[in-house]
């Protein structure tokens, strides 16, 4: 499967969860997010890690938004309970499937896939190949320059350096370290600038790809499937 189409999909059955206002059509989105815990058992582990905030956040955020129903709104106590509570259960469900599709999903992949697709339109628009290039290029180098950034913290701990416990003065010391961190990376982007010139960056017409996603016709077929499946369950059920 396409990695777009994957994302559409992620998408568009977290808005119809969102856009789940009665009873009914929310259970059938619950039992298709517990066949995706099945489904996807093995990334259980990493999931729990992921959610447990929410776990804590959204419970906490239900009663306050209760408390204050009761303050302000004319509805009974039982309709505002069950507002409450759909509303909390379609936050956790959304969170919960695009968790997962976060845990077996690339973003790198993705990128892959919209040059694929634009690659194989043959259009020649030199800023959108550019853009492309930005966003590639944040991807790989962004985790990279957080780890040089982490190491530096332990270092500096290590050597008794940073002796900063409230958080005014963390601020204050990650300001005046931000300069220096930025002037770094410059010299290291200079650098990846000078080799990709070096190996002809800007003189061909076009970047070729490679692996090459091709947006198929199963994956146009999936995403009018998914499409009409959440339209006709939103409208008829």
């Amino acid at each position: 499967m396409n990695p777009i189409t994957r994302l559409f999909i992620y998408i568009i059955f977290s808005m119809s969860i969102l856009l789940s206002e009665s009873g009914n059509i929310l259970l059938i989105n619950v039992i298709v997010v517990f066949f995706v815990f099945i489904l996807k058992r093995s990334l259980l582990g990493q999931f729990w890690k992921s959610i447990k905030p929410y776990m804590i956040y959204l419970p906490l955020s239900g009663v306050l938004f209760f408390i204050i129903s009761i303050q302000i709104s004319t509805k009974s106590i039982p309709i505002i309970f069950i507002d409450v509570l759909m509303a909390t259960t379609r936050l956790l469900a959304m969170i919960s499937i695009m968790i997962f599709y976060i845990l077996e999903t690339k973003s790198q992949n993705i990128l892959i896939a919209v040059r694929s697709i634009w690659f194989s339109s043959g259009l020649n628009i030199h800023w959108v190949d550019k853009s492309i290039l930005f966003f590639e290029m944040t991807m790989r180098f962004f985790p990279s320059i957080q780890e040089n950034w982490i190491q530096t913290q332990r270092s500096q701990k290590a050597l008794s350096i940073e002796k900063h416990n409230s958080i005014k003065d963390k601020v204050f010391y990650a300001a005046k370290f931000i300069p220096d961190f930025v002037v770094l990376n410059l010299k290291r982007t200079d650098f990846i600038i000078e080799n990709m010139l070096m190996r002809g960056f800007g003189t061909e017409a076009r970047r070729s790809i490679y692996p090459y996603l091709k947006f198929k016709i199963v994956d146009i077929a999936i995403c009018l499937i998914v499409l009409i499946s959440i339209t006709v369950i939103h409208n008829f059920v």
